[in-house]
């Protein structure tokens, strides 16, 4: 899994001999609250073109990706990350980043442990710094709770949180923001070889930086146990962001112990 993300950087860089690197301000993700059996490790991983008019123009996701490795029975390390070529049709593109978010996801609380009604219930949160990768400045942090609810074939987890990111100099330029947002998985089939994706993000910027709002929906088919492909449409609605994407990913899985 390693190879495949180095090798995913590898063709970024090469798509840009003339980048000159710079902090991206990130779009919010919200997230679920399905953590990885222990030992268990899934690589989530996707590329696509993103058209806006925001700093980085058309740019193009090599990769958006998210490694997931639990550890205990509610405890599930996460390190989240992007890397882009923006204006990519044009000559005067450019290597960005995102930073890197290394996080720690908990179970909290889950209803389903107490055999309580038709319906499951759970809390957990995730924590932890974000990491300047490329000319980004001062270690951020992030904070998020998660409130999540199943029936049947659906699940949804409404994200609460408050973002610190890197950003120009470790004192000025670092966009400060809160964010929430629905993250929405309905399975099709009883199965649940396929499913609908959902999602719906908005970030407030207490620091100087345009808030952002924005959707995605897709289609997820789950090959086996150990193998998840998709894939999403996303718009935003708020200028200086991602206006449109088209985005396709792999999880593959691999027990580590």
């Amino acid at each position: 899994m390693r190879g495949r993300v180095l090798a995913a950087m590898s063709i970024t860089l090469a798509m840009a001999p003339r980048a000159e690197a710079r902090p991206t301000r990130p779009r919010f993700e919200p997230t679920d609250l399905e953590l990885e059996d222990t030992g268990m490790a899934e690589l989530d991983v996707q590329i696509g073109p993103a058209f806006g008019d925001g700093p980085g123009g058309n740019r193009m996701l090599l990769p958006d990706f998210e490694l997931d490795l639990g550890i205990l029975p509610n405890v599930e390390l996460d390190i989240d990350g992007a890397f882009s070529v923006d204006h990519f049709a044009e000559s005067s593109r450019t290597v960005a980043s995102e930073a890197l978010w290394t996080c720690v996801k908990l179970g909290v609380w889950d209803s389903r442990e107490d055999g309580r009604g038709p319906n499951a219930y759970a809390i957990g949160l995730q924590l932890g710094p974000r990491i300047p990768i490329m000319d980004a400045h001062g270690i951020g942090y992030g904070a998020l709770g998660l409130f999540g609810v199943s029936r049947e074939r659906y699940h949804v987890v409404l994200n609460v949180g408050f973002i610190l990111d890197p950003g120009e100099s470790v004192h000025t330029g670092r966009p400060t923001s809160f964010v929430g947002g629905l993250d929405v998985d309905i399975a099709l089939d009883r199965r649940g070889a396929w499913s609908l994706l959902g999602e719906i993000g908005g970030v407030y910027y207490t620091s100087r930086d345009p808030h952002d709002i924005t959707a995605a929906a897709g289609i997820a088919w789950h090959v086996g146990e150990m193998l998840d492909l998709s894939a999403i449409v996303l718009g935003g609605a708020f200028s200086e962001a991602d206006r449109l994407a088209v985005l396709v990913g792999a999880a593959p899985k691999v027990a580590l112990w």
